[in-house]
């Protein structure tokens, strides 16, 4: 018998018909996406919720750029309870940042990549 989920969410996100249920990783790299799809300052009640990166985008991807970028990439994993960061890569080409990320789902210590777009045209 398969064990129970620790964790149950709901997402309509790449999904056309129920059920919506997402659980355990998959439900913590959907919730750790919507984080960083999501501008700072633009939730309402949490000024804070959100990153920085689209704010970066048409910046030259200098030392400066990357540890802005690294430090609040890391900072919104750090806020994710449910995961521990392995390791994290950036990368750049024609205004689109790639964050590779490497994560270790604690709960059950599985280890899977995460990797995150930020494009120029998708900040709208």
């Amino acid at each position: 018998m398969a064990n129970a989920p620790s964790f149950i969410g709901f997402s309509t996100i790449d999904r056309k018909k129920p059920p919506f249920t997402i659980t355990d990783f998959d439900l913590v790299k959907r919730d750790l996406l919507n984080h960083f799809s999501t501008r700072k300052g633009e939730r309402m009640m949490l000024p804070e919720f959100g990153t920085i990166i689209y704010d970066l985008l048409m910046d030259p991807l200098d030392d400066v750029t990357k540890d802005l970028i690294t430090t609040d990439a890391t900072r919104i994993i750090d806020e994710e309870p449910r995961v521990s960061l392995e390791s994290m890569k950036l990368s750049e080409h024609n205004q689109v940042i790639l964050l590779e990320t490497q994560l270790t789902y604690l709960p059950d210590g599985i280890t899977e990549d995460l990797v995150i777009q930020f494009d120029i045209d998708l900040q709208e």
